[in-house]
């Protein structure tokens, strides 16, 4: 019967049969992508492109706040949870509180700014990666805009962005949004990365988070003198301990 079940697939005849039930494929591993990037850099719209997701046309504005995407397909060996966070002055302050929970960072650029803005974008990433809950993560970098005579590998040494990807510890890829086939391949290239050290980055988001949460709890507690209350009482017990076993030896 095993047999005769395995060549009939389906078998709608043995439905009674429990060797003959579909088995579920295993469900797709799924990451969380931090995107960032300079205030009007291209993140919403890269964000609407790989979720497939249409965009309103009255929503133009550079984002305030942050946004959240889903992408999958059957090309994609993984899904991924993309967290866009606003690029303006007051929004890259709250960059580093989603550095512990992120597999990955994708950064976006304006290739069409002028060299002074591209140096201060590039700036930006360093702070981003080097010694920080990021460095060692999967980087996509993606390019919006063109700018004549400029190509992705003149920004790529022009910024030494191998040299910083070598110094964090990131592998990271560079490609450009308006290019649809290669802003595929980049993003493959992501989830592939991502499977390969699948194990390693859950086990250092764990660790991040976690230590996140108590330094959030120690601020918190220095912030309201209980963790200085808790030392006082402790010294204070130890003192009477201390005194009082001088005090039955005899020693003054």
């Amino acid at each position: 019967m095993g047999l005769l079940c395995s060549k009939l697939g389906d078998c709608c005849c043995f439905q009674s049969v429990s060797c003959c039930r579909r088995i579920s494929p295993p469900p797709m591993e799924e990451f969380q992508v931090l995107v960032l990037g300079p205030a009007g850099s291209g993140k919403t719209e890269l964000g609407h492109r790989l979720s497939r997701s249409p965009r309103a046309a009255d929503d133009q504005e550079a984002t305030n706040g942050v946004r959240c995407y889903g992408v999958s397909g059957e090309e994609l060996p993984a899904k991924l949870q993309l967290t866009e966070v606003g690029g303006n002055m007051e929004m890259q302050r709250l960059w580093k509180h989603y550095y512990a929970s992120s597999h990955a960072l994708i950064y976006c650029f304006d290739l069409g700014s002028d060299p002074e803005e591209l140096q201060a974008t590039f700036s930006l990433l360093t702070d981003c990666l080097q010694g920080t809950q990021l460095a060692g993560k999967p980087v996509l970098l993606v390019a919006s805009r063109h700018r004549e005579g400029v190509q992705l590998y003149d920004v790529e040494y022009a910024f030494a962005l191998e040299e910083l990807a070598k110094s964090c510890g990131c592998p990271l890829l560079i490609c450009h949004m308006d290019e649809p086939e290669e802003l595929q391949r980049a993003v493959r290239w992501l989830c592939h990365q991502l499977m390969a050290r699948k194990s390693q980055l859950e086990q250092r988001i764990r660790y991040d988070v976690n230590m996140q949460v108590w330094q959030r709890r120690k601020r918190s507690l220095l912030s309201s003198g209980k963790l200085a209350q808790v030392h006082r009482h402790r010294f204070r017990r130890q003192t009477r301990k201390v005194s009082a076993i001088l005090k039955n030896t005899g020693i003054n």
